[in-house]
């Protein structure tokens, strides 16, 4: 049983049944929602009806997409989370404590609540009808659960992350890797990125269509990705600050090692020097290996090529929009 428990995770474990089973028919609401949506007068639908079919059929399929991924992805993040707490205490001073947070139930719920009225309201506001507006709200209502309990969960591990940049590294629980033991908290940060761009992305640009959705969509990936390395900025400067400790020791003694040398250079004192010359030197290698920051080169190549991508495909799909591509 998770101790750290997101919003929509609680909600699944107090109904009956199989999770996966209600996490499939909370992926179907969005097509609850269509079906409804051809009941009702064409005025009176939502604006996505107004685009064609295709845009039609994949808006609803991002939307269920959403779903699954932000279930599946906030237990998942809670999960390692829990394994995340009880790694900090071994390299880092100062235990997460913002972490117990995750299993809260009334921050999500408020999201919800406010994404619910914010379509209703609006809904209401255009068709002046209390069916349609009652139709949107509890669509929304539903959806908001899953995405703000995602939500939730990715902002408070980013919160974490931030606030154990600001713990000191205990050096004496440093291993030899490059890494300096800090490689997963790296890796559960990149897996939540991840799970953000895969439902987020194509939310936006299946709901967002035009100039103005496109700067939205961009406005959004470029949050999205500030605020990743933004969490993960406090861990880069421990990291460095450890990198060029270890990098001042092992040059100082490497210079001791070499201050023999310096006043009388002979074979006879480079022999007598070797060894403490060779160790330094491997010291000096060690402290240059160091990573400064918590991911390793291929998952930052990674993130740059999903943003990257990201863009192109989101400028294609606007330029070829007006062609009917």
């Amino acid at each position: 049983m998770l101790r750290l428990r997101p919003a929509s995770e609680r909600i699944i474990e107090r109904l009956p049944g199989t999770r996966w089973v209600w996490i499939v028919l909370w992926a179907l609401v969005p097509w609850v929602n269509a079906l409804v949506n051809l009941s009702l007068e064409e005025d009176s639908r939502s604006a996505v009806w107004d685009e064609g079919a295709t845009l039609i059929v994949l808006s609803y399929a991002a939307l269920s997409l959403a779903m699954v991924v932000t279930l599946y992805g906030a237990r998942q993040l809670a999960q390692r989370m829990e394994l995340l707490s009880q790694g900090s205490r071994q390299i880092l001073e100062g235990p997460a404590s913002v972490l117990r947070s995750t299993h809260e139930v009334a921050g999500p719920l408020a999201g919800a609540l406010l994404m619910g009225i914010a379509f209703g309201g609006t809904t209401l506001v255009e068709d002046h009808d209390w069916w349609p507006t009652l139709i949107r709200a509890s669509t929304w209502l539903l959806l908001g659960i899953a995405i703000w309990s995602f939500l939730w969960t990715y902002g408070l591990l980013l919160l974490a992350l931030d606030r154990l940049g600001r713990a000191h590294l205990r050096t004496d629980a440093v291993n030899v890797a490059p890494d300096l033991g800090l490689r997963p908290f790296g890796d559960i940060a990149f897996l939540g990125l991840w799970l953000m761009l895969a439902w987020l992305v194509p939310v936006v640009w299946t709901g967002l269509p035009d100039v103005v959705g496109f700067v939205i969509g961009m406005i959004a990936l470029i949050a999205v990705l500030a605020v990743f390395f933004l969490s993960l900025t406090r861990l880069h400067r421990r990291m460095v600050e450890v990198k060029n400790d270890e990098l001042r020791i092992a040059r100082d003694l490497y210079a001791q090692a070499y201050e023999p040398l310096r006043h009388e250079p002979s074979v006879e004192v480079l022999e007598q020097q070797r060894n403490l010359l060779g160790a330094a030197d491997g010291l000096e290698k060690r402290a240059q290996a160091i990573q400064e920051w918590p991911i390793d080169d291929g998952t930052l190549g990674r993130v740059i090529t999903i943003a990257t991508s990201v863009v192109a495909v989101t400028i294609a799909r606007l330029l070829l929009d007006p062609f009917g591509l």
